[in-house]
């Protein structure tokens, strides 16, 4: 019969700590290069200008149908290769995560400007407006409110990524919990811990999107 030590764990908590805050530093770089990106790519998505639309769709395309493991590992090793500038492990997990991510939240902002009827388009140029205008002023503001539950579920599935930097030694929870059990060769608490851990981070993420839907199922 196995005996559970779960008090290794308060010995190593200080290696907890410093690695949940790796885990929020990953998921918070990464989570403002895939908003900024992934809104410029859905406003080009959702132009009627192919030379707009094309290249947009291709990234996003290539970038949801490849994955994010193989794309974090080609930046860490083979774009120092080609651009003769070497990055650190975590800013390679930032930037991969970003542009990985940024292909799943441009879809949802795409999603969201699609759903707002084109009357109201028509109605903003007809009172004056510029595209870039009516885009800011009346149909942003309105496909937040559908946006944000989806949104809000790829941020939950971004802060699960960050356990890819594992593969590429940055510090994070999982692979300071891989060289806790390394050390203490208690592998069935750390990986508990380790499942509590991120159970108790994602699930007021979900449960708070799930929520909002249900708001926004309610007002229409």
């Amino acid at each position: 019969m196995y005996t559970w030590h779960f008090e290794v764990l308060l010995d190593y908590r200080q290696a907890f700590l410093r690695a949940l805050g790796v885990t929020g530093e990953l998921t918070a770089g990464s989570l403002v290069i895939g908003v900024v990106l992934g809104l410029a790519l859905g406003l080009m998505r959702s132009q009627v200008n192919r030379a707009m639309r094309w290249p947009a769709a291709v990234y996003v395309e290539f970038f949801r149908s490849t994955p994010a493991l193989v794309q974090l590992v080609w930046i860490y090793y083979a774009l120092p290769v080609l651009s003769g500038a070497q990055l650190g492990n975590m800013p390679s997990v930032i930037l991969g995560l970003g542009l990985h991510s940024a292909a799943y939240f441009a879809e949802i902002f795409r999603g969201g400007i699609a759903s707002i009827h084109r009357g109201q388009f028509d109605a903003a140029r007809a009172i004056g407006m510029r595209p870039g205008q009516a885009m800011r002023r009346i149909i942003l503001p309105q496909a937040a409110r559908r946006m944000l539950p989806p949104f809000i579920n790829e941020v939950a599935n971004l802060v699960k990524l960050t356990t890819l930097g594992s593969v590429i030694a940055v510090a994070e929870l999982l692979h300071e919990g891989e060289n806790l059990i390394s050390d203490t060769y208690r592998p069935l608490e750390i990986y508990t811990a380790l499942a509590v851990a991120f159970a108790l981070i994602i699930f007021p993420i979900i449960w708070l999107a799930q929520r909002l839907e249900a708001r926004l199922r309610v007002r229409s």
